[in-house]
């Protein structure tokens, strides 16, 4: 398995690790709950230096960029960001992304377990010496700063004011004391709370890290992430959606720029006004349902479960599932999802199910 950067430095905080994506990352440092928490009410870190960065330059990006993906990149101002897809010729999803604008360049980052598929995937798609790929992914790493205090500790240890960033936009960062060739901030995050996340050169993590422990921010590890997002209702690639799950059918309608000459829009069209599915979320009355679990109607199985966990800020078990659109679903409370062998009443609630306070 790859490690990133800072295994060593999560060895010495005693966390505990779990293969993710071909990545040997942090599940968790004390404990899932504790460190849920902390993001939800104070202050936390991640290295999410797994996830992959391109960089796309040249004259032809623009245009190259609104074809592999779902998102109208072109009109992306200066420095901001947007959440987009890139999709198969079947309109399933090989992968979400977020996409910033920054000068005269666009820089990608994808998902870990897709990073190689899905530069090789651009590289197939580029038909012209006017688009150039670059792969950061081995420069740099990235680490995630989320919680309600994390624009005051996080200036505290920059020369860039960052503290009133908007939210989806990057900029260039200066940090105290630590010089780096590369170095960015955006206003971004997956936990559904207030956050930062920094790109900077491999060389100067450690350094940064180790400042972050040095003003006490709690390590946090991939399984509190895991729950954090799935609070917000933020995907996660391989379950929510797929090669073999759609947009529509995920509930990502409003990321599609239809004015696009996207891969797979003519397979999207036939789906968009009749989506074969829908994404809901609910809360279970007992057990935990997790991924996979079957979803039924009055004794008809009618989808399954995309993710499932117990929740820590509302304090009961939720998820979200995949189901049919056709069937009627009358009341909040009439579907069932099998957890071992066992069918158990679930409630379908609102997305997303956790909202910060702004």
């Amino acid at each position: 398995m790859k490690r990133t950067y800072l295994y060593s430095e999560h060895k010495k905080l005693g966390a505990k690790f779990v293969e993710f994506g071909g990545w040997e990352m942090p599940l968790q440092y004390t404990s899932i709950i504790d460190e849920h928490n902390n993001v939800r009410t104070n202050i936390g870190v991640f290295d999410t230096s797994h996830m992959g960065t391109f960089i796309v330059r040249g004259e032809d990006s623009e245009r190259f960029l609104n074809y592999v993906m779902l998102g109208n990149i072109s009109g992306l101002p200066n420095k901001k960001a947007r959440y987009s897809m890139l999709l198969n010729e079947n309109g399933g999803v090989k992968d979400d992304v977020i996409v910033y604008k920054f000068g005269f360049e666009y820089m990608v980052v994808a998902n870990a377990g897709n990073l190689e598929k899905d530069f090789n995937w651009l590289n197939k798609q580029k038909k012209t010496e006017k688009v150039k790929i670059r792969n950061i992914s081995t420069d740099i790493c990235l680490i995630s700063v989320q919680g309600p205090k994390s624009p005051e500790v996080l200036q505290s240890i920059c020369e860039t004011y960052i503290k009133d960033m908007k939210y989806f936009t990057i900029s260039s960062l200066k940090l105290k004391d630590i010089d780096a060739d590369f170095c960015r901030v955006a206003r971004t995050g997956y936990t559904g709370e207030d956050g930062f996340e920094i790109f900077i050169s491999k060389e100067r993590i450690v350094d940064l890290w180790k400042k972050f422990m040095s003003l006490s921010i709690k390590p946090c590890g991939l399984g509190c992430r895991d729950t954090l997002r799935l609070e917000a209702c933020m995907p996660l690639h391989g379950h929510e959606i797929d090669e073999n799950i759609n947009p529509i059918d995920a509930g990502f309608q409003k990321t599609i720029n239809w004015d696009s000459d996207f891969i797979g829009k003519n397979k999207l069209l036939l789906l968009k006004d009749k989506p074969l599915r829908r994404s809901i979320a609910f809360e279970c009355s007992t057990g935990v349902a997790r991924n996979a679990d079957k979803i039924f109607l009055d004794g008809k199985e009618i989808g399954y479960v995309t993710s499932g966990s117990f929740s820590p800020t509302l304090k009961k078990a939720v998820g979200m599932a995949l189901i049919e659109t056709n069937v009627n679903v009358k009341t909040d409370n009439e579907l069932e999802v099998e957890i071992h062998n066992s069918k158990r009443k679930i409630k379908t609630l609102i997305k997303p199910l956790y909202k910060r306070a702004r």
